[in-house]
């Protein structure tokens, strides 16, 4: 049998350490509280720490896809300056959302590095950190 993930008391949080663990525990929390989750909805937490599994904390929300946006986000890093950036709002604060945009967004801007970092209110800021270089000759 797999090992438990201990938590931790921090306020009024109960804490894990690993934040997709933390959203797997919040989800499943949910699910014996409430019921299941309805397609396209995710379990956040409204104290905003990806950390915390306390239910009272849980609430439903939409997840939060940009299929068609890709293209339109990847042409806007392609007219960046090394180091420059700005923020996408609305991707959510869940690891899983973060990660659909950071590989959707990657498969987009090719000819561009990017990096993605999650910011507490939801949204992501994508800095141009450089540019891949052609190899072909």
């Amino acid at each position: 049998m797999g090992k438990f993930s201990p938590t931790k008391l921090r306020g009024e949080c109960e804490e894990i350490a690993n934040p997709s663990t933390a959203y797997g525990r919040r989800r499943r929390n949910w699910t014996d509280a409430h019921g299941f989750v309805p397609p396209g909805q995710v379990v956040d937490a409204s104290c905003d720490n990806r950390h915390c599994i306390t239910l009272q904390h849980a609430y439903l929300r939409p997840r939060v896809e940009q299929p068609g946006t890709y293209r339109k986000i990847a042409n806007r890093v392609h007219k960046l300056k090394i180091g420059q950036h700005f923020d996408v709002r609305g991707v959510g604060t869940d690891e899983r959302s973060r990660s659909r945009f950071r590989s959707g967004l990657y498969a987009a801007a090719r000819l561009d590095k990017v990096s993605v970092r999650g910011q507490a209110d939801g949204s992501v800021r994508v800095t141009k950190i450089g540019e891949w270089s052609s190899l072909r000759g």
